[in-house]
């Protein structure tokens, strides 16, 4: 289950949660955010997909391991 988004571009996050929403059997979007720190702080992930460029994707990934996440 995708419980949530991240991205800064608002168009972009609006998309990609209208099309996981259609493709999951729930039917539900996911939670949207513009920053992934916040997503990390609200959420107890199990797992986290990270899609970034190189230079922000090992910060990215070292606070998703801190939060409990792999």
């Amino acid at each position: 289950e995708v419980v949530a988004l991240c991205d800064p571009d608002k168009n972009m996050l609006a998309e990609a949660a209208a099309m996981v929403a259609q493709r999951s059997a729930s039917k539900k979007a996911p939670k949207q955010y513009g920053d992934y720190r916040k997503l990390l702080s609200e959420n107890k992930l199990d797992i986290v997909l990270i899609g970034s460029p190189d230079h922000w994707h090992a910060l990215q990934a070292i606070d998703a391991m801190k939060s409990g996440a792999h």
